[in-house]
């Protein structure tokens, strides 16, 4: 996905919840993006989500994801605790990976879900496939004859 080098036009900037990128009771991070955000790419969050604006691209959270309030994601999810789609909420996902689901009546929802506790993947390269490598075979030294062995060589005689 490119990110756009447009910068939005201005306008009266939306209300921030008090609890947001803040620890709640619980002591867990919360992030909400409002009903006018909207995210394009990758988003990475340690707690919990909830989306009321749009979202393209690809979202994770450690806690719950919940998308309500209008909200609309079209890209895969993971969500280790718990996701919601509100009844007026879509979700338009590929993968969709989730400890619980819950799909309120009325929420539109399309994708391929596996549901399971899940950990924190570290993607890792496959280790390269080692090949051997060969010994360089030696050569075997010439051997003189030793002295003792009874060859000699002709010797010539003089004059021819």
């Amino acid at each position: 996905m490119t990110l756009s080098t447009r910068r939005p036009v201005s306008r009266v900037p939306t209300q921030v919840p008090a609890e947001n990128g803040s620890n709640g009771t619980d002591g867990r991070n919360s992030v909400v993006l409002g009903p006018k955000d909207r995210l394009v790419g990758q988003l990475y969050i340690e707690g919990d989500l909830r989306v009321s604006g749009t979202v393209d691209g690809a979202l994770e959270a450690t806690g719950d994801i919940e998308i309500a309030g209008g909200g609309k994601v079209n890209g895969a999810v993971t969500a280790y605790n718990r996701l919601v789609v509100g009844s007026d909420a879509s979700l338009i996902g590929g993968e969709v990976r989730v400890a619980r689901l819950t799909v309120e009546d009325g929420a539109t929802f399309t994708g391929r879900v596996s549901m399971g506790k899940h950990k924190a993947e570290v993607v890792s390269e496959p280790a390269p496939e080692v090949q051997p490598i060969p010994e360089p075979i030696a050569e075997p030294e010439p051997v003189s004859p030793p002295q003792d062995w009874g060859l000699t060589t002709p010797k010539r005689k003089k004059g021819r």
